[in-house]
């Protein structure tokens, strides 16, 4: 008897097990949705609209696998720019494409070049708390134009988490982990550097970004209109 018991115990504790192991703290909607953003100047003047939608999840052990795309319009159809990143959840961390900090129109220029791609992608832990520090992310590539060869780098570093708070846009209102951080980033010898605070939501993803200078003036910042 006490054998049968113990058998169905282990039985019914098996869904839960494998649950378990595909749990994963995700900064990204479920497939299918779409997230609709606005990009502002430091004038508050929007200059163009941005479309994220989760193309594909995919599960394979304990990782969770996402394609995203993204449509970036300035409301004239041939300066539009597409592009497909890739993100991972795996354990209790969500990793962050490095591609998604570079500049897309700039790279669009070397769709036909041989590259050469190295990357330590952005890390965001499942337990975001007020004063940790993040670990930093970087990708380096190597363009290579007949017999001409050009590297772009890029950073981000001194990322921290600094609070955690309710913020409000059009597509309403969040609990967000408010992250601040700096980005830097070469290309030949051009050196671009800036700081960046973003507001992120647990199976959402940014819902604000703000970009400074080396000044700390504005530049920009990005808000989540609304969410299909």
């Amino acid at each position: 008897m006490k054998q049968i018991i113990l058998s169905t115990l282990f039985i019914a504790l098996i869904p839960l097990y494998l649950s378990s192991q595909n749990v994963c703290t995700a900064y990204l909607p479920g497939e299918g949705t779409k997230l609709t953003y606005a990009n502002f100047d430091k004038k508050g003047k929007q200059t163009s609209t941005s479309t994220t939608e989760v193309t594909s999840v995919k599960v394979k052990g304990d990782t969770t696998y996402f394609t995203v795309h993204q449509l970036i319009s300035t409301g004239k159809k041939k300066n539009d720019m597409e592009s497909d990143f890739k993100y991972k959840c795996s354990g209790n961390t969500f990793y962050i494409d490095m591609n998604t900090i570079l500049n897309q129109e700039m790279m669009e220029a070397y769709d036909d070049a041989s590259l050469k791609v190295t990357t330590n992608h952005m890390e965001m832990p499942a337990n975001l708390k007020p004063g940790m520090e993040l670990d930093d992310g970087e990708i380096n590539i190597e363009i290579q134009i007949e017999y001409m060869t050009t590297n772009i780098s890029a950073r981000t570093f001194y990322r921290e988490v600094e609070a955690k708070e309710e913020i409000t846009t059009p597509a309403g209102t969040f609990t967000a982990y408010r992250i601040n951080g700096y980005v830097e980033s070469e290309i030949a010898f051009m050196r671009f550097a800036f700081k960046v605070v973003e507001w992120y939501v647990q199976d959402i993803g940014i819902v604000r970004s703000e970009t400074f200078d080396k000044k700390n003036n504005l530049m920009g910042y990005t808000e989540l209109q609304k969410i299909e």
